[in-house]
């Protein structure tokens, strides 16, 4: 009789077990605790530039960060920096001359952008190293002097047309400047008249007024 009340006792076990186990079985373990993320490594740097970052561009990216944040006595000294850094490249002139321009400083951008002109680059900055010059030339109103800058930059665009740039830009703004010279040339003829003018009144009414005197 006990050995029959085990031999029903023992599969009853059995299926408990048995149904017991698909719900263990499913239970989600306890994740684990979520790492601190990694402090961000420094940049790495190389004063060739070569593996790393150099000192000359830090000093042009310190720069163009200053621009964009309109510290323009910063972006000046940054790039004023790169150029100690590394005198032989374009970019830095480039960019000084930009950041002198904004300043107010037109002679001193003139001076960057014509020493670029003789530095390392590509050709697309030396494409915008001569646009700038030509433009500068045309807002100080020498328009010989910006004639020729955008003579300059269309012959380069030319022979580099890879540099890309705008060729019918340099067109227009010779065309506008023939244009302003002629008003200007047109303007001087009638101004002269004027004047002229101005002077035989001028000598007719003191001529009355002697006249007048000498009748009384």
């Amino acid at each position: 009789m006990q050995d029959r009340s085990l031999a029903v006792i023992a599969p009853l076990a059995l299926a408990v077990v048995v149904s017991a186990s698909p719900a263990a079985a499913q239970q989600t373990p306890p994740a684990a605790p979520e790492a601190a993320p990694a402090a961000a490594a420094p940049p790495r740097k190389d004063p060739s530039g070569h593996t790393g970052i150099s000192p000359y561009t830090e000093q042009i990216l310190k720069g163009n960060a200053s621009f964009v944040a309109r510290d323009i006595p910063g972006a000046i000294a940054a790039f004023q920096e790169a150029i100690k850094q590394d005198p032989s490249k374009m970019l830095g002139f480039y960019r000084l001359g930009e950041a002198m321009l904004e300043s107010g400083n037109a002679a001193e951008a003139e001076t960057a952008w014509t020493t670029a002109l003789g530095k390392k680059g590509s050709e697309e900055l030396q494409a915008k190293v001569l646009f700038c010059l030509a433009d500068l030339r045309e807002r100080q109103k020498n328009w010989q002097a910006a004639r020729e800058a955008w003579g300059a930059y269309a012959a380069y665009l030319t022979s580099n047309p890879k540099a890309g740039g705008y060729p019918a830009t340099a067109t227009e703004r010779q065309k506008q400047i023939d244009r302003r010279v002629k008003d200007e040339k047109d303007y001087a003829t009638v101004k002269e008249r004027i004047v002229q003018r101005e002077a035989e009144r001028q000598k007719e009414a003191e001529e009355n007024a002697k006249k007048d005197k000498l009748n009384r």
